[in-house]
């Protein structure tokens, strides 16, 4: 159990630090169905929320990811009728009224019966 912990936590590391739009796969999370909640809990920490869905409970861990900004680049090609200047002006106007997001989060949600057993699992993505 302690193994398979370590296991996501070094994937979730990895999908962090290399900026991986995909996080955990699908199939790392599903391992952890038919488990103890308790072992989740000891292995990631205590989730970030929890909410009730019926007469299960959701545990949710959320992982930030922080992108970097992403410009308009410079035009393509031969020169512009309208001239290099212009098109650079253009586009340093654009990037400055521009702001895309550059934080996401990703959620990992385990569902959890009474008897405190994960019995689902699912990621949602930015």
């Amino acid at each position: 159990m302690r193994r398979q912990g370590a296991v996501l936590w070094l994937g979730l590391g990895l999908a962090v630090a290399t900026g991986c739009a995909g996080g955990l796969r699908p199939e790392v999370l599903q391992a952890w169905v038919g488990q103890p909640a308790a072992a989740l809990e000891r292995e990631w920490g205590p989730p970030t929320r929890h909410v009730q869905d019926g007469e299960q409970r959701i545990l949710i861990y959320e992982e930030l990811e922080t992108t970097t900004r992403r410009d308009f680049g410079s035009p393509t090609g031969g020169g512009s009728r309208y001239g290099m200047d212009r098109l650079s002006t253009a586009q340093a106007l654009a990037n400055e009224a521009y702001r895309p997001p550059t934080v996401y989060v990703r959620s990992y949600l385990f569902w959890v019966n009474r008897e405190g057993t994960i019995v689902h699992s699912s990621v949602h993505q930015p």
